[in-house]
């Protein structure tokens, strides 16, 4: 075959491999917007859900991104007449040699997935962790970035997390003292008490609360 023809035909075969390395990313892109809006549906507009699912779908579209140009420059090489036997081989040792040093990276990145899917908290959230109050900032499948009562800001990897208290969902019970003199009536009492209550319930503002 004449360099010409063969140069060209490689210019061809590499055209069609950006070509179809574009579609499949479309193509991925499409499917992790469906899944998105498929979990914004099955979520039915609870708190956070919206935040998940983005979240979610950044982390799949980065993950097609990936797969998908990776595959497209081996094939690339291959079409350049490299031998790509070697590097995938070389590639298959790294893997394995990352997944024995990421042990606690998979951790994080599977409990990470569980907290968003289990809806365990969200961002805006009041959470207590090892008995310490914080607001949950933003959370990722690998860690979950918190903000103290005092303003410190603390990343903790999703997989150190044991036991977590979210003081923010449905609803909560808190414990008032009125103190009522020895000789008041306590029928009285009990009268303002609720109608201080129903008061409360009665305004917009703190109804929903």
């Amino acid at each position: 075959i004449p360099e010409s023809e063969k140069l060209a035909e490689m210019g061809v075969r590499l055209a069609l491999t950006a070509l179809g390395a574009f579609l499949l990313m479309q193509l991925g892109r499409l499917l992790v917007s469906r899944l998105r809006l498929w979990m914004v549906r099955a979520g039915k507009e609870r708190a956070g859900v919206e935040q998940r699912a983005r979240t979610v779908a950044q982390i799949f579209d980065s993950l097609v991104t990936a797969v998908v140009w990776a595959g497209a420059a081996v094939h690339a090489l291959a079409v350049l007449g490299w031998d790509v036997k070697p590097l995938l081989a070389g590639a298959g040792i790294v893997g394995v040699a990352l997944g024995f040093g990421a042990q606690t990276l998979v951790r994080d990145l599977i409990a990470g997935y569980f907290i968003l899917i289990e809806s365990q908290f969200g961002v805006g959230d009041w959470v207590d962790v090892d008995g310490q109050p914080s607001q949950v900032e933003e959370v990722t499948l690998r860690v979950t970035r918190l903000r103290s009562f005092n303003g410190f800001v603390h990343h903790v990897p999703n997989g150190e997390f044991k036991t977590v208290t979210n003081r923010s969902r449905d609803w909560h019970r808190l414990t008032v003292d009125v103190p009522v003199g020895a000789n008041e009536d306590l029928g009285h009492a009990l009268r303002v008490c609720r109608g201080v209550v129903d008061g409360l319930n009665a305004e917009p503002e703190w109804r929903a609360r």
